[in-house]
């Protein structure tokens, strides 16, 4: 799958992978095979731009990328979120249980008490991960053919489906 971010900052996706890209463009007709469909999550623009002016593709409404960097782009933000849905649950939980805990239970607890410090741990080390992926994709150099066609905004441009 590929992402189009258009001159008028519009994300859509497209099911063509890059080889078919290619392929296709080689063939010359390769935005006329194309499908464009918009995405069903809200994704920032800067998630599409910033990838899209360093390994992108130029496209006659903008430019395309890869979704794979698109996913290194979201990844941290995506993990944040699940962490904070994994604290909520966990805080609900905790209130449930406000007995204290037989002994006979107390090995259980703390076998749940070290995977809950472990999937934390766990957690952070992912974050920094991608965190520092990220920041590598950021760090590439923006390509000046593609920054050129960006900045060119033909006028009444407009992404369609075919």
């Amino acid at each position: 799958m590929m992402y189009l971010i258009t001159f008028n900052k519009i994300i859509y996706t497209t099911p063509m992978s890059v080889g078919q890209f290619l392929v296709s463009r080689e063939d010359g007709d390769a935005f006329e095979q194309m499908t464009l469909t918009e995405p069903e999550v809200h994704i920032d623009i800067d998630d599409v731009l910033q990838p899209a002016l360093r390994n992108g593709f130029r496209h006659p409404e903008g430019l395309l990328v890869d979704e794979s960097l698109v996913d290194i782009m979201t990844a941290p933000q995506r993990l944040e979120m699940a962490a904070q849905a994994q604290s909520a649950l966990e805080s609900q939980l905790e209130e449930l249980h406000t007995d204290p805990i037989p002994v006979t239970d107390a090995t259980h607890a703390h076998q749940v008490d070290q995977l809950s410090r472990k999937a934390r741990l766990d957690h952070e080390e992912a974050l920094r991960w991608a965190q520092n992926t990220r920041n590598e994709l950021l760090e590439r150099p923006v390509d000046d053919e593609l920054q050129r066609h960006w900045e060119q905004r033909p006028t009444g441009s407009s992404a369609h489906s075919h």
